[in-house]
């Protein structure tokens, strides 16, 4: 199994330093779906309607300088 890194970038960083362990590449992208539905249920992103994008990127340590398997991005906008 791998562990993988699940780092929030919202204007700031939050960079995951424990990682998780999962089989594969599609249980992370599974895992970075889920949480990243957890986090927006928590109304944890109203960052998104001041027009800051926000992303989980999904890599291969805790550094911001690790390999980078994919990122998951939201972004909203008031007409």
């Amino acid at each position: 199994m791998a562990r993988y890194f699940f780092h929030i970038h919202d204007g700031t960083s939050a960079l995951d330093n424990t990682g998780t362990e999962l089989p594969d590449i599609a249980a992370a992208q599974s895992a970075a779906l889920q949480t990243s539905g957890e986090i927006i249920k928590q109304g944890s992103m109203e960052i998104l309607w001041k027009g800051v994008p926000w992303e989980m990127s999904v890599t291969d340590g805790p550094q911001q300088d690790s390999r980078t398997f994919f990122v998951v991005r939201f972004s909203a906008a008031q007409k």
